[in-house]
């Protein structure tokens, strides 16, 4: 069994330690493959000092959450590796984790990624979005519509037959497009709530622009490249919740989100087709 853990970092330097420590006290032993986005921290320069058995890559550029992880997923397909997992710089496992998780795997096949229990620092509680899944989502037989890549479990059969991120999405809202298009190829996604996990990223703030780009428009992106939906319902969707999410902000940024939006139709299109491939 050949695992490939796969961590993209970029200035994430206080995380790395817990991070990629984590995957060598794994109980069950994984390959590690780290892609550094032009890091200025240092990054690159300590993981190659105290992670000397890691595949590490230095880019010249900073290619984004999206590319960086298809590098990683490319590097596992061809050398032959039967999963991978992906790992967020902010994010670490137990011991017992990923044991859990393939063991899980290996007795549902069905499953396209299969995540451990996202917790805060300290295992003091569930990690908030993740949280969020686990209330509103709607449960299909133990599965769940999608749950963030910070920490993903995912065979190389699903791999082969997904693809790799879209490019549409290099930062946010990869990992929910890449789940609904699992589901439109007959995988499900999961949660072992035997294994757990932490993402430590309970104390960051963000400006109000930033969250109105990700909650609005990249959500609305997803809506759109979702192709369990048809594309008319999935816009009809988006006009009403400019209104909802310009009504909730007190912003016209939703407005002029949607603008670009209506430009990217034919983009979205195109993803649509790739994505049924």
């Amino acid at each position: 069994m050949k695992i490939l853990v796969i961590v993209v970092t970029f200035n994430g330097l206080k995380w790395l330690e817990r991070c990629l420590g984590s995957v060598r006290a794994s109980e069950v032993p994984a390959d590690l493959y780290v892609w550094d986005n032009d890091s200025t921290d240092g990054s690159a320069d300590w993981i190659q000092g105290h992670f000397p058995e890691a595949k590490l890559v230095r880019s010249a550029d900073n290619l984004g959450f999206a590319e960086a992880n298809n590098m990683g997923m490319r590097y596992a397909l061809e050398k032959g590796y039967d999963y991978v997992y992906l790992l967020n710089q902010d994010a670490w496992i137990e011991p017992s984790t990923l044991g859990t998780l393939i063991a899980a795997s290996e007795a549902h096949p069905e499953y396209a990624v299969l995540s451990p229990l996202q917790m805060t620092d300290g295992f003091t509680g569930l990690d908030a979005q993740f949280g969020k899944i686990l209330r509103s989502a709607q449960h299909d037989k133990g599965s769940v519509r999608r749950v963030m890549a910070a920490h993903w479990l995912v065979p190389r059969k699903a791999l082969e037959v997904i693809g790799l991120f879209d490019a549409l999405f290099p930062l946010y809202g990869n990992d929910d497009n890449w789940c609904d298009r699992a589901r439109y190829h007959g995988f499900k996604i999961g949660i072992v709530p035997q294994a757990r996990a932490v993402h430590d990223r309970a104390t960051r703030e963000e400006p109000k622009e930033k969250v109105i780009f990700r909650n609005y428009y990249m959500g609305s992106l997803v809506r759109l490249c979702d192709i369990n939906r048809p594309l008319w319902e999935r816009f009809l969707f988006v006009c009403l919740f400019t209104l909802v999410k310009a009504v909730k902000y007190g912003s016209i940024l939703p407005f002029k989100h949607f603008g670009s939006l209506v430009r990217m139709l034919p983009e979205i299109r195109i993803s649509r087709l790739r994505a049924r491939r």
